[in-house]
């Protein structure tokens, strides 16, 4: 990416991250607009079709903190594997250190209670942001990241981005219909984890792949 490319992208990040800030202390204060938002969102998703309700109850434990201890194991063994040693270390610290730890760290300065007038599985803990949501955007974001600089001329690569986004989509909405977040817990994870991202993307620029020493010729 271009010196130019990347500022733009700086300035479009620095907005969302800017708009994660102030969506966090409307949270925070319980801004009408937050529970006008939850609502309109929420309601219409539980009372969706049942057979999906249930699919989203299955769907939803692969972001649970084994599930996606996991699941990052494997892939990032896989990349490993495949002689990408830096592209395995950008997966597992994006996914367990910046995105497990930095969404633990907004938890307990929010401390939001989980809504209790819907449950379809049971959890403790703090509401805002949702873990899954950010860990989950963490773990996707990164092998598309990987896959982009892999492969930057390959058409899959939209293809990657496209199914990435999906499941995204789908872990949020997960959240939001077993009952354990509000629509406005997932799309801050959703951004603070877009932000973490994009900061371990933009500093890691020429090391996420390859081995970890330079092949002197």
């Amino acid at each position: 990416m271009t010196h130019a490319k990347w500022r733009a992208s700086d300035t479009w990040m620095l907005g969302l991250f800017i708009l994660w800030l102030i969506w966090t202390v409307l949270v925070a204060q319980s801004a009408g607009i937050i529970h006008l938002f939850d609502q309109s969102i929420a309601l219409p998703l539980h009372h969706s079709p049942q057979w999906f309700q249930q699919l989203m109850v299955g769907y939803t434990k692969l972001g649970n903190p084994h599930s996606i201890t996991i699941i990052t194991l494997i892939l990032g063994g896989a990349l490993w594997l495949f002689r990408q040693p830096r592209a395995t270390l950008f997966l597992w610290i994006n996914t367990w250190i910046l995105g497990g730890y930095g969404n633990y760290f907004v938890k307990q300065i929010i401390e939001r209670p989980r809504p209790t007038a819907w449950r379809l599985v049971q959890i403790g803990g703090f509401s805002y942001p949702s873990g899954h949501s950010t860990s989950t955007t963490m773990l996707i974001g990164s092998l598309i990241v990987i896959g982009w600089t892999l492969y930057p001329k390959s058409t899959t690569k939209w293809w990657l981005l496209g199914i990435g986004l999906i499941l995204i989509l789908l872990m949020m909405m997960s959240r939001i219909i077993v009952g354990v977040h509000y629509p406005s817990d997932t799309l801050g994870g959703f951004m603070l984890g877009s932000c973490l991202l994009y900061l371990s993307t933009r500093l890691t620029t020429g090391y996420r792949t390859g081995p970890l020493k330079p092949q002197h010729q």
